[in-house]
């Protein structure tokens, strides 16, 4: 190619070129213009990026209260494979002579950082005509991104969390017309505008936190903004997405037997917004904390047309496509799964379809010697994910692919949970 374009410059991009054990052979190609002792072509510019070899903040619990631990052979054997466990980003080490080509960009400052924030909003439907609702909804994305980078790391939030806030409060709105009418929404603009937007937010932000005190820590911090002006002052966060849980859930056909309980809830609420929306999502916890249930509920429920729930023939018809991870998988096996996804959308179909990727263990296949997740960056990028996305894991994910995706963190059930879940089953059983 560089050939027949003699005359123009051919830019070569190698994205997270530090992720890989070759690393060597990169470092050949950017600083001594050679490919296994060949001399590249002068007109072919390379330009790189890689992600920062930082360690995980040893104060934070974020990484240790979800799920189950990871086998500790199995993360040593790694480890030597990729680098250390410890890091927050899977890297190897950037050669000395490399370093000296690495440009270190940072993070954007606060004031740059809000300025993005309050142009993206501007997609937000509706949300322009309160210009109070809309300076306390960027104040709101501002404190949540803030508590996060405190709480979690620098890197664990960026724009592609205000982008998937913009989509769901978007899809929100347009949901509680269809399901309460436009009425609402002429009516009562700004209960509509709070309520599209604080479930928006917890989408985004709430539900990625582990533990019950984490939690109250940024509702906290959220009521703070709420109750700054008396307008507002309506229903807590909290409040106002169990109101709206309990509403879609509701509208289920649920298995005989099956216990609403937090986790359900929450799973079966995160996952239909995430999939309608194109958002993946994953679901970390330990087993037995409903991932694959509400998976299997959420694709019964959802069958286009056929739906037995009015709002439900609205949305488009859920078709699972499922894969199964292990240390053992590689990286052309996961492309063959989008190739399956994308036979569906191409399909010709009365009711819409939509193929959801359901990637079970994907934890498994983090810890495979291929590297085979490397394959979903491109893949889910929010702009241009095709498909319904669901990785189920029972451990957190390395950072550079929990960033492309909604997390939702699957706690311990408390007291409230187990009794519910048990007097379902008893219920269950003596009917």
């Amino acid at each position: 190619c560089s050939k027949i374009n003699s005359n123009k410059r051919l830019w070569v991009f190698l994205d997270e070129f530090n992720t890989t054990p070759s690393i060597g052979l990169f470092k050949e190609i950017t600083c001594e213009r050679t490919l296994l002792g060949e001399p590249l072509p002068k007109n072919l510019m390379i330009l790189g990026a890689c992600n920062p070899q930082r360690r995980k903040n040893p104060k934070a619990t974020f990484d240790d209260d979800i799920g189950i631990k990871k086998d500790r052979y199995e993360t040593q054997r790694l480890a030597h494979i990729v680098g250390s466990m410890s890091l927050l980003y899977t890297v190897v080490s950037i050669p000395e002579t490399m370093l000296e080509y690495v440009c270190d960009y940072e993070y954007l400052d606060p004031e740059t950082e809000t300025k993005y924030v309050r142009a993206m909003l501007h997609s937000c439907e509706k949300l322009n005509s309160d210009s109070s609702w809309f300076e306390k909804t960027a104040v709101l994305i501002k404190i949540s991104q803030q508590f996060f980078r405190e709480y979690e790391d620098v890197s664990s939030v960026s724009l592609r969390d205000v982008a998937r806030f913009c989509r769901l409060y978007n899809w929100f709105l347009k949901s509680i017309c269809i399901r309460e009418g436009d009425v609402q929404l002429s009516t009562d603009l700004t209960n509509v505008l709070n309520r599209a937007t604080l479930v928006a937010l917890s989408l985004c932000y709430f539900f990625r936190l582990n533990g019950q005190t984490e939690r109250e820590s940024y509702t906290k911090a959220v009521q703070q903004v709420l109750t700054s002006d008396n307008k507002y002052a309506g229903k807590p966060l909290v409040e106002t997405l169990r109101s709206e849980q309990e509403k879609l859930v509701n509208l289920m056909e649920l298995p005989s037997g099956t216990a609403t309980n937090r986790a359900l809830t929450d799973n079966i609420f995160v996952l239909i917004a995430c999939i309608i929306n194109r958002i993946p999502v994953i679901l970390c916890g330990k087993p037995g904390c409903s991932k694959t249930s509400s998976v299997q509920i959420v694709i019964s429920n959802l069958k286009g047309k056929k739906s037995k729930n009015v709002y439900f023939q609205t949305l488009p018809e859920l078709v699972p496509v499922s894969y199964q991870g292990s240390q053992n998988c590689t990286s052309d096996s996961i492309v063959k799964v989008f190739e399956r996804a994308d036979k569906y959308l191409k399909a010709k179909n009365e009711t819409e379809l939509l193929p959801v990727i359901v990637f079970d263990e994907i934890g498994l296949a983090e810890l495979s010697a291929h590297n085979p997740l490397k394959v979903l960056h491109s893949e889910l990028e929010v702009e241009t994910c095709r498909h319904g996305f669901v990785g189920l894991s029972n451990w957190r994910l390395d950072a550079s692919k929990m960033n492309r995706a909604l997390y939702l963190a699957c706690p311990d059930p408390d007291v409230n949970d187990l009794q519910l879940t048990a007097k379902t089953i008893l219920k269950s059983m003596t009917s």
